[in-house]
């Protein structure tokens, strides 16, 4: 870490840095995605690959970004804002997990606030855990290393493991074969009550590959396979997208608007500009921090400081 870093995450401490952060990313037409992936106590308890928030900072969290500006729907960052004195934000949410439906979405509701779920609707076509999901429980059963040793591979984080199994087909292969217990996903009459309650459903894929290892016809394919199924559960057009693993490809970033979607987001931490590609939006991922952390990177990724959280 820099002393520059040091000194900008010390300036964050002190409301009136971050009234003036907030106001200036306002003017310059900056807003934020935020991302999340489960809204989960129990989860949250022990060491996991797939992020998890307990309720009551995601409820702390929420209240610090209405805070320091507007939530408003993804599609609508891609408007410019008359609005010149507060940022905006979109919340979001990745993958099927059950939490979305059962403890994500009664706290938004007490909140009067709306987000999109990027969903593969994978219970739609009675699939199982995919080989992430699989590692994560791994993890939970065995702890990091352990799961590293029985993976074979040298990896002293959780961050570290998932990027060599993510390149790695033959390690996803022995993931798939582990037994599945305790991964769920969400139903259909979930899914439909997220729509219902005036949320947003996306698509990630069917399968979440990491679309850069694909051939050129895989990628057509993993861009609709599944979409069909997803649109008519939601009962609403699924025009968003966001990328498996967060990471975009250049293939399809050129089709996504042959396929009907508007927008597609990334994995990288930084803010939505004007003028930004809507097939290539930014989104942080906050994870369970606390709120005053969370208040000093808010305020500096919106300005694009990618120290700052």
């Amino acid at each position: 870490m820099t002393a520059l870093t040091t000194v900008g995450r010390r300036a964050f401490r002190f409301a009136g840095v971050r009234r003036i952060a907030l106001a200036a990313a306002a003017m310059r037409g900056h807003g934020l995605v935020l991302v999340y992936h489960r809204i989960d106590d129990d989860a949250a308890s022990v060491e996991r690959l797939v992020p998890s928030v307990r309720e009551a900072i995601f409820r702390q969290q929420l209240q610090a970004v209405l805070d320091a500006g507007d939530v408003v729907p993804l599609e609508s960052l891609l408007v410019p804002s008359a609005n010149r004195r507060r940022p905006r934000f979109a919340l979001t949410f990745d993958d099927d997990w059950p939490t979305h439906h059962e403890r994500a979405l009664p706290i938004l509701r007490r909140f009067g606030l709306t987000a999109t779920f990027f969903l593969s609707g994978r219970s739609l076509h009675g699939l199982g855990a995919l080989w992430f999901e699989k590692l994560d429980n791994l993890i939970a059963m065995r702890g990091i290393q352990r799961a590293a040793r029985w993976l074979g591979i040298d990896a002293g984080n959780a961050e570290r493991l998932a990027l060599i199994c993510e390149s790695d087909p033959r390690l996803q292969r022995r993931l798939e074969e582990l037994p599945g217990e305790g991964v769920r996903h969400l139903s259909r009459a979930a899914i439909r009550t997220l729509t219902d309650e005036g949320m947003t459903v996306g698509f990630h894929t069917l399968h979440h590959p990491l679309l850069s290892h694909l051939p050129d016809s895989a990628v057509d394919d993993a861009l609709t396979r599944g979409r069909d199924e997803l649109e008519e559960a939601a009962g609403r057009p699924v025009r968003l997208f966001a990328y498996p693993h967060g990471k975009a490809d250049r293939r399809a970033v050129e089709r996504l608007p042959g396929a009907g979607f508007v927008a597609a987001c990334t994995g990288r931490p930084a803010p939505v500009r004007p003028g930004d590609d809507p097939y290539l939006l930014c989104r942080w991922e906050p994870g369970p921090i606390g709120v005053d952390r969370f208040v000093a990177g808010l305020a500096a990724r919106v300005n694009g400081w990618s120290r700052g959280g």
